[in-house]
């Protein structure tokens, strides 16, 4: 189910179907060369990993980023300013072709993801279908209001929501599909996953959990 996802670890997060979008690349294994675009939801090493970036980048990859790390970017691949997509939250936009959403990503009342960060989450439409993509966040009004066919939710805690509060953003959102993120490996134990859906079923919640991790 919802072959075109894949999650090789935490949030490093792939959506393929023509071009190949990349979200956080961290510990990629193999080198692809194969992004058209990356985005990157913030600064942290876990999430802006310029050596797993290399791996997946190619001569022509697209960045989209928020001002923070649009300037690591630049400063650290010496990347041309066309190649680069500096966003902030609600912007509305198109690259490649793909239809682009910027949404606040944020932790309201813990110090690691501040909202003056800018810092931000992706909701992508491939193939008819609109991706969330939250980055690290708590509940927020911003994340509550979007309408999304998937949802790809961190869950692991301490960072960003723990499971029951990723349960209950995808009570407000109501997405066809949910996949759980950011838990396991670094951070958040590996049975989050599963207890997530447990939760989303115990809550009467009419999204298919599809566990990618």
């Amino acid at each position: 189910m919802l072959d075109s996802v894949t999650i090789n670890l935490h949030s490093s997060i792939r959506i393929a179907s023509g071009k190949a979008l990349y979200f956080d690349p961290f510990r990629i294994g193999e080198a692809t060369s194969d992004a058209d675009i990356i985005f990157v939801t913030h600064d942290h090493y876990d999430h802006f990993s310029p050596e797993d970036i290399k791996k997946v980048m190619k001569a022509d990859t697209v960045f989209v980023a928020p001002a923070s790390t649009a300037a690591l970017i630049r400063k650290t691949f010496q990347m041309p300013s066309d190649r680069i997509v500096t966003v902030a939250p609600g912007d509305k936009l198109e690259v490649l072709g793909i239809p682009v959403e910027v949404v606040a990503s944020y932790n309201p009342a813990k110090k690691f993801h501040p909202k003056a960060n800018g810092w931000v989450g992706f909701v992508v439409t491939v193939d008819g279908l609109r991706y969330y993509v939250c980055g690290d966040m708590d509940i927020t009004e911003e994340g509550k209001a979007v309408k999304c066919d998937v949802l790809l939710a961190p869950c692991g805690g301490t960072y960003t929501m723990d499971y029951k509060e990723a349960a209950e953003l995808t009570g407000y959102i109501c997405p066809k599909y949910v996949i759980p993120t950011h838990y396991g490996d670094p951070v958040g134990e590996k049975t989050c996953g599963s207890a997530f859906a447990r939760e989303v079923s115990e809550r009467g919640i009419d999204s298919v959990v599809v566990i990618k991790l």
